[in-house]
């Protein structure tokens, strides 16, 4: 048996121009993780992971993995459910601050079984899964189906990516309710600008999203499209989308992003700074279920001393429509600025 020792730090500070919400504003650990990974056996690995920011103990990740077959990988445990480009991405390596609205529609970690595998520039999973660990004690919680396709070819210097994921989940717990929400894109605030509020009777949740990306040197492009549909007993059954569309260039001209596996990984760039747009959309309106709609429009600049070291800096600028805070008559439209130091170890 081996082991292996990693975590992560990341620690943000945030000031928010308010329109007509106080959004609040200070500082935080917004991630202190510690993991150990391993062999147990031949063919047989495993991780656990934990992270101490705020006020208690979560478990992340802990699982067992089966690599024996040529086919792919057999993952039992707590990890996360293949469903979005920049939700696989780890907060580690990804351009912004925090993900784009629309991650709030992904089942991210569940207790699961998966398997996943790779054939040429292929990669693919499916799993059968259940709620994150603590979030349905005494209840009866559903059961869910996640299934992602991506294909990502290297194409002389133009590194490409293009996948699609799709998720059906049970009613996630014995009240048959559901509630959709986003934060403006930065975590510091409990506001949610767009929040659907508790959806009753509801049977099933079916969530579909298509990524692409395009990487050529210091230069890359990526984008997502999310729909999810919430079946219900009784009314109509309410559609929500989200989609976001972002640049980045490291102005230094290094290297860029690498990409294995159907997802990005760790930036291999040293003193080396990078810029950064992104314009996000989410749509929370639909049949009856006033959440209000937000865009976002973020700028950041990272600077990497090394590829485990990094500074970043977002500023947000939110605009939203009919928000429930504010009665779902009135719009708010407030801005933030985000800094982040983060440094990771294996």
């Amino acid at each position: 048996m081996t082991v292996s020792v990693g975590g992560r730090i990341q620690v943000d500070a945030t000031y928010y121009d308010d329109d007509n919400i106080q959004m609040g504003r200070g500082t935080e650990f917004r991630r202190a993780r510690l993991f150990a990974a391993g062999d147990i056996a031949d063919n047989w690995g495993y991780k656990a992971q934990y992270d101490f920011a705020g006020d208690g103990v979560d478990l992340k990740d802990l699982y067992v993995r089966y690599s024996g077959f040529d086919f792919g990988k057999i993952t039992l445990g707590q990890f996360k459910q293949e469903a979005g480009l920049e939700e696989l991405t780890s907060s580690k390596y990804i351009t912004f601050i925090e993900r784009a609205m629309l991650a709030t529609f992904h089942p991210s970690r569940r207790i699961a079984a998966g398997v996943a595998g790779d054939v040429d520039a292929w990669h693919w999973a499916a799993s059968i899964f259940g709620q994150e660990e603590g979030s349905s004690e005494g209840v009866n919680e559903g059961v869910g189906f996640a299934g992602r396709a991506a294909w990502g070819p290297k194409v002389g210097e133009n590194q490409l990516h293009f996948g699609v994921s799709g998720n059906w989940q049970d009613s996630p717990d014995s009240d048959n309710e559901y509630r959709v929400r986003a934060r403006p894109e930065s975590h510091q605030t409990s506001v949610r600008l767009v929040d659907t509020g508790t959806i009753t009777e509801v049977n099933d949740i079916t969530t579909f999203g298509g990524e692409a990306a395009w990487v050529r040197g210091p230069f890359s492009v990526q984008g997502e499209y999310v729909q999810q549909t919430v079946d219900r007993d009784s009314g109509d059954d309410p559609d929500f989308s989200g989609y976001y569309v972002y640049g980045s260039w490291f102005v230094s001209g290094d290297t860029g992003r690498s990409y294995k596996g159907g997802k990005f990984g760790r930036t291999k760039a040293t003193n080396a700074w990078e810029l950064a747009v992104r314009y996000s959309y989410l749509d929370l309106k639909d049949s009856g279920i006033q959440g209000g709609e937000e865009t976002n429009w973020t700028v950041g600049v990272n600077y990497y001393v090394n590829p485990y070291l990094r500074f970043m800096l977002n500023y947000i600028a939110a605009d939203a429509d009919d928000t429930p805070r504010l009665g779902g008559t009135e719009d708010d439209s407030p801005n933030a600025i985000v800094f982040r130091a983060a440094m990771d170890f294996k």
